[in-house]
């Protein structure tokens, strides 16, 4: 098969992370070998997958450490991802219980009814159990899960809300069932287990608050341990965020400091595969599920409360990138 430029745009993170079918794979191959720059930007999406752990922790800047440090008791240990992934589900299924037949076409911000968006779930849920079974590891990404929920909902149009729960709790297990069948080195949806079970968590608290804020019922917390598990993850997939969203600023370090509960410090190379400089270039101070609604995509760049210290344009480009692999 030939690639287009636009289609080698919809490929290239999936190629960066060795996750596209053969066939994909060698098209991108011949594509990049004739056209530098999409070569240059593979090469650099590669780089950024490979390094996409590498945090550390520095000093903040004088002026913000008393600050920091008053919000130091507010800070809880992350959990293990398929424990944050079972509270979770937990904060689910009692929404779940609670909903009444009125509730369940009522629309949600992504344009799916509350029926519809509990369909999606259980349909991405069985795309990751059954990325497990397959030697290929197809990224289950953005573009990839909106096609799979726009192709699966109407063979479910006629189903009880009773009989799509039933389907997610068996999706739901499958999944959870994962972290004790297989080795953590798996690919689940194209993903290592741990950062899938994260990305599940972090898809179904999404939707929970959704569907709660569709339906007008007051915001109900998010356990903090949960909340800083999935900051680490949000942290960790910054530096490939601001690769695909096209942002260059090499040499520089960045400090986010997540305030309130699920909060945490954290200091990275900006682009990966870079060394994290003596002193950031920039530290953000940002509620903790605010930057978490931020890399869900449920808040617009402005509308994300940061407190900035150093580069203002370098700072606005983290946020925005943040929600660069977010989906619907």
């Amino acid at each position: 098969m030939d690639v287009t430029r636009s289609e080698f745009q919809d490929l290239v993170g999936a190629y960066a992370l060795d996750a596209c079918e053969p066939e994909e794979a060698t098209a991108i191959d011949a594509y990049i070998a004739t056209n530098a720059d999409a070569a240059a930007e593979a090469e650099r999406l590669r780089d950024a997958a490979a390094w996409l752990g590498a945090v550390g922790a520095l000093n903040p800047p004088a002026a913000l450490r008393g600050r920091l440090l008053a919000v130091a008791a507010e800070r809880v240990d992350g959990l293990p991802p398929v424990e944050a992934l079972r509270r979770e589900t937990a904060r689910f299924v009692t929404l779940l219980d609670s909903l009444t037949p009125a509730d369940l076409d009522v629309v949600t911000c992504n344009g799916l009814t509350v029926r519809e968006l509990v369909a999606h779930v259980a349909v991405i849920d069985e795309a990751f159990v059954a990325g497990t079974e397959t030697t290929n590891h197809v990224l289950v990404g953005a573009d990839h899960v909106e096609a799979l929920t726009r192709a699966e909902l109407p063979k479910i149009a006629d189903w009880s809300f009773e009989q799509i729960c039933a389907r997610f709790y068996t999706a739901r297990r499958a999944l959870v069932g994962l972290d004790g069948r297989v080795a953590p080195t798996t690919r689940v949806g194209g993903y290592a287990l741990e950062a899938a079970l994260v990305i599940r968590a972090f898809e179904t608290w999404t939707h929970h608050d959704d569907i709660v804020a569709a339906l007008g019922r007051a915001e109900e917390q998010i356990e903090g341990p949960v909340l800083r598990t999935m900051s680490e993850l949000a942290i960790q997939t910054l530096p490939v965020a601001m690769a695909a969203k096209g942002y260059a600023y090499p040499g520089t370090t960045a400090r986010i400091v997540m305030t309130g509960p699920g909060g945490g410090d954290w200091t990275i190379a900006v682009t990966a595969h870079e060394a994290v400089a003596p002193v950031p270039h920039v530290v953000l101070r940002v509620p903790a599920i605010e930057f978490c609604r931020r890399f869900a995509d449920r808040l617009a760049v402005d509308e994300v409360p940061v407190e900035i210290e150093g580069d203002a344009e370098l700072a606005r480009a983290l946020v925005d990138a943040a929600p660069a692999f977010a989906g619907l």
